[in-house]
């Protein structure tokens, strides 16, 4: 039996560009691993089977986890399965990768299970066809990420670097971000550069000011809750920004008592968000 640990990942800047013919958006992102993790099992079996053990996320075919078993086994050509087990503690709709991690985690598992079939790049290739988020999981620390996501450039990991995670309950759909951003006259400043640069440096200030998430222009101004929850998690005085395309927050305090304070007020003033402490973490080990 091997265990994999599936971790979120953040987006420290999230740059969307023009439609491009094929109905993708490019983007320019840095996008860093973090401890907030769900935890999976692989076990060789003649079939492909999940279970949830903990949390809510569905065990079929919807579930990228199946998918991206079935395209090892079909890339690899090796006969068997593999029962999985779940234990989901990322909050689903977060745009913090939980579906892409889970996948990245059985592509990690089964290759060591079935001893390493695929080179890295084959491996990184099957991840692509099943997401755009999963080749960036299947190795997590720190990356630039080009293209749809698929483009990757390993950048400096700032291990440690205490967060605070705040999802308030609200479903955004992405497809009326993206329609939003796409009435823009003007592209957004890319502040890719900015943020490599202080990752490289280790320079917070210069980290804090390259935070950026261009869905936060195509959202806010149509979702008054999600309006309400920027402004309440920028009044604790840190950096402050949306990941991904989903509802929830990260924000960098200044010291992990300080973001254990924070979750614990979110926790008194915001019962039904979710809110958590964390840190940035460095790569798997293939």
């Amino acid at each position: 039996m091997i265990t994999e640990t599936a971790r979120a990942k953040i987006n420290l800047t999230l740059w969307v560009g023009r439609k491009r013919p094929d109905g993708y958006h490019s983007i320019d992102s840095v996008m860093h691993s973090i401890s907030l993790s769900d935890e999976i099992t692989l076990e060789k079996s003649n079939e492909i089977l999940l279970t949830v053990l903990e949390g809510d996320a569905p065990a079929g075919q919807e579930n990228l986890m199946v998918r991206a078993a079935e395209a090892f086994f079909a890339v690899t050509e090796l006969e068997g399965g593999v029962f999985l087990t779940l234990k989901k503690r990322i909050p689903s709709g977060a745009g913090m990768g939980g579906g892409s991690a889970d996948a990245a985690a059985v592509l990690r598992g089964l290759s060591k299970a079935y001893e390493h079939p695929l080179s890295k790049e084959d491996l990184l290739k099957v991840a692509a066809r099943i997401g755009a988020d999963v080749p960036f999981c299947v190795e997590g620390g720190a990356s630039r990420c080009q293209g749809i996501g698929e483009i990757l450039t390993p950048a400096r990991a700032w291990e440690g670097l205490p967060l605070v995670i705040a999802m308030p309950p609200l479903f955004m759909p992405t497809g009326p971000a993206y329609q939003k951003l796409d009435e823009r006259k003007e592209l957004s400043i890319d502040k890719t550069e900015d943020c490599l640069k202080a990752l490289e440096e280790r320079d917070w200030e210069g980290l804090a000011d390259s935070l950026s998430n261009d869905f936060e222009l195509g959202l806010f101004p149509n979702s008054p809750g999600l309006l309400s929850a920027a402004r309440y998690v920028q009044s604790f005085d840190c950096p402050a920004v949306m990941t991904g395309s989903g509802s929830a927050f990260y924000l960098i305090p200044g010291s992990h008592e300080e973001g254990q304070w924070i979750v614990e007020q979110i926790h008194e003033e915001k019962p039904d968000w979710f809110a958590q402490t964390a840190e940035t973490v460095g790569r798997h080990e293939l």
